[in-house]
């Protein structure tokens, strides 16, 4: 099997930074969306850290790390990122405070299972013969709040602040990373994304996009567009992977005026 991917990023229509960023690392079925947050700045610097550290980590592996577990790996570079913008902060009054959600995901063809790690409330979906689920649980207040109590209404939630995060990389020297293996079956496409799009296209708008377009970096294009057809209230990101049935890894991102990427 391999893994197909694209990726796109966009600032949005009210947003002057593009705060997220995105890397694809083919060589090691690697794929990544980070959406920065803080002032001056802030964020922006601690989502291009996180990319940075996770693509270093990955490819900077001794043999031992290359002998460890695809999902140990994977946790081990989330981990990595947090402690590398953590202490960039900390040495920092200007950049104290600042952080990044993150997810994650490796590819394993050997075990034909694609691992998935985060923090915050950057997503991972799946859309598998026509169904389409969140595979991540959002660490923010809201999610919190209903994970405790269920039969919350609208309206109780109302009086919750939406933008509250409650798990990012960087906010402290340690970070408690969810991990889940999904093992794949050919023609499975995974989202990867920032709130800028999950935020604004529902569930059922952004399945019907992917499986209208094919061609997965035309895909992200429309799923941008949407977002900024109802809005475009904050930075945009989405990385599609795709697994189909072959021997060889490839991979294929847009880039453009409207977005860029961090490899």
């Amino acid at each position: 099997m391999r893994a197909v991917a694209a990726g796109l990023s966009d600032v949005g229509r009210e947003r002057i930074h593009n705060e997220d960023r995105y890397i694809l690392l083919p060589e090691f079925n690697v794929f990544v969306v980070a959406d920065g947050m803080g002032g001056h700045e802030a964020g922006e610097v601690a989502s291009r850290i996180a990319a940075s550290a996770i693509a270093g980590y990955f490819r900077e592996a001794n043999g031992k790390r290359r002998k460890a577990p695809t999902g140990d790996r994977l946790r081990a570079a989330v981990t990595h990122a947090n402690a590398r913008i953590f202490a960039y902060a900390d040495d920092s009054r200007f950049y104290r405070g600042m952080g990044t959600t993150v997810v994650a995901a490796a590819f394993s063809p050997r075990e034909r299972k694609l691992y998935v790690a985060h923090a915050g409330d950057s997503r991972c979906y799946l859309l598998r013969r026509g169904g389409f689920a969140q595979l991540t649980r959002d660490h923010s207040l809201i999610a919190e709040a209903l994970l405790e109590r269920p039969d919350l209404t609208e309206r109780d939630l109302a009086y919750l602040p939406r933008n509250v995060i409650t798990r990012a990389l960087g906010i402290g020297p340690s970070v408690d990373v969810d991990l889940r293996a999904e093992r794949v079956e050919a023609g499975d496409v995974f989202l990867l994304c920032s709130d800028g799009l999950h935020g604004l296209v529902d569930d059922r708008e952004i399945a019907r996009i992917i499986e209208d377009n094919a061609v997965l970096a035309e895909a992200c294009g429309k799923l941008i567009d949407c977002a900024n057809e109802n809005g475009g209230r904050d930075n945009i990101t989405a990385v599609l992977i795709r697994i189909e049935e072959t021997a060889a890894a490839s991979w294929s991102q847009r880039q453009g005026a409207r977005g860029r990427s961090a490899r």
